[in-house]
């Protein structure tokens, strides 16, 4: 199954209804080489955007130069475990803290119904390793599902200050990404401690927090639709970072940042989306 920009195309491997009674970490022992996110090919040619900003009401002046500039969201393909579809969004809710209290994400993915996944890796062959390993292990039966985020290239209009903080902003979004599925590995392979995860979590959230107090102080009141999705996304990934610093138990902490890790993604091939249209 395809996320591609906006729409849902149906890849499926063979699911059925068999619930794990114990599904802890879904990474440990597999002893696969992970890397981290990779630009999408695919075949899909680069989408092109514009933004153009009002000038901000009080900048210092080395960054009032009215601007132009070029700026580009990498595409890219990542595969996550589906638990699950539910038409009931409360049943959607229990199954996805259900598993979420056994080391899963829990992210509800709002398409063509209710999508409970489990966790996102960088290479199909990865996930579909997973895959394997629960159905063989736990007889849970899961599938893949693909989530994209299409190349755009912006063209941006506005201050100086405004254009650099914006094109700041895209880059953290995207190394949160990759920073959030590092983390995850790591976790499951017990080669963090939950103090060194914490701080890791805390030094993300302080990088997202700076961003959303720039683009607001250099877009003001003013500021575009895609500056404030934008925002937005920060501001949704932060105070999801801070609850995965309240987990009160490893199990519970992973599963947090794996929530984290696909909520990253699917708000971000969200946002690609919504620029293209």
């Amino acid at each position: 199954m395809r996320v591609r920009a906006g729409r849902l195309a149906t890849r499926r491997y063979k699911t059925r209804g068999y619930r794990a009674r114990r599904l802890l970490l879904l990474m440990v022992g597999i002893g696969l080489g992970f890397a981290g996110a990779k630009a999408l090919g695919g075949g899909m040619p680069p989408l092109e955007a514009r933004i153009t900003a009002e000038p901000a009401p009080t900048l210092p002046p080395e960054e009032t130069q009215a601007d132009e500039r070029t700026l580009t969201l990498s595409g890219q393909s990542w595969y996550a475990l589906q638990l699950g579809v539910y038409q009931d969004a409360d049943a959607a809710r229990r199954e996805a803290e259900s598993y979420r209290a056994r080391g899963a994400g829990g992210y509800i993915l709002e398409k063509d119904g209710c999508r409970v996944l489990a966790a996102a890796y960088s290479a199909r062959a990865d996930a579909q390793a997973v895959m394997t390993m629960l159905k063989t292990r736990h007889r849970l039966d899961t599938e893949v599902v693909e989530i994209v985020s299409p190349e755009i290239t912006l063209k941006a209009s506005g201050q100086k200050g405004q254009l650099t903080a914006l094109g700041d902003a895209y880059d953290a979004m995207g190394k949160l990404c990759g920073h959030l599925y590092q983390l995850s590995l790591s976790l499951d392979k017990q080669e963090t401690d939950v103090r060194e995860a914490l701080a890791a979590l805390r030094s993300e959230q302080d990088t997202l927090n700076a961003m959303i107090d720039r683009l607001q102080s250099r877009f003001g009141s003013s500021a575009p639709a895609p500056v404030l999705q934008l925002t937005q996304m920060l501001s949704d990934s932060a105070r999801s970072l801070g609850a995965a610093c309240a987990a009160q138990s490893l199990t519970r902490l992973g599963a947090q940042v794996k929530y984290c890790h696909l909520e990253c993604l699917c708000r971000m091939a969200a946002y690609a989306d919504g620029l293209r249209e």
